[in-house]
């Protein structure tokens, strides 16, 4: 995958601190030696080619400039992407078990196939055991649940 770059945004964020920088009279050289880093890369930031926010932070704080004040322009807030149907339903899904973790369905131990049930009845909703096994035990790494084995079956469990 090649690395991502939003030429515009960081073009306009560029000229917002090559602005604040001449009108604090400083120089690239100047705030090179505020920051730490080469001409060449404020040069780079400044021209919206470079684009590390750690860079970019320290280059605020050498010109006494609010990020939020760097990035004072407007941008178009929309994904570069659209959230697919699947991946929207598997976040749909997980909200829905979400809820039950929050209740006390899980105060008993319960298998995947209790939870596709339960789904089902309440909401209407048809998955599948492997769909739901995986947020289930996504559920016990963030230790919300934890689980248990009752032969080939996986018993989970609300944290006490």
């Amino acid at each position: 995958m090649s690395r991502y770059k939003d030429e515009l945004n960081l073009a306009k964020l560029g000229a917002n601190l090559t602005k604040r920088r001449e009108g604090l009279r400083l120089s690239v050289e100047d705030v090179s030696e505020m920051t730490g880093f080469s001409a060449q890369t404020i040069r780079n930031i400044e021209a919206g080619e470079e684009s590390s926010l750690s860079y970019v932070i320290a280059i605020c704080q050498a010109l006494e400039l609010h990020p939020t004040k760097a990035f004072d322009f407007s941008i178009q807030l929309k994904p570069r992407f659209k959230l697919s149907a699947v991946r929207a339903e598997k976040t749909r899904l997980t909200q829905r078990i979400d809820g039950f973790v929050a209740s006390d369905y899980f105060k008993k131990g319960r298998t995947a196939k209790d939870v596709v049930t339960e789904l089902n009845e309440v909401y209407h909703i048809k998955t599948t055991t492997s769909a739901v096994s995986v947020i289930l035990k996504r559920k016990v790494d963030e230790q919300r649940l934890k689980i248990t084995q009752d032969g080939k079956q996986r018993i989970y469990k609300k944290n006490s």
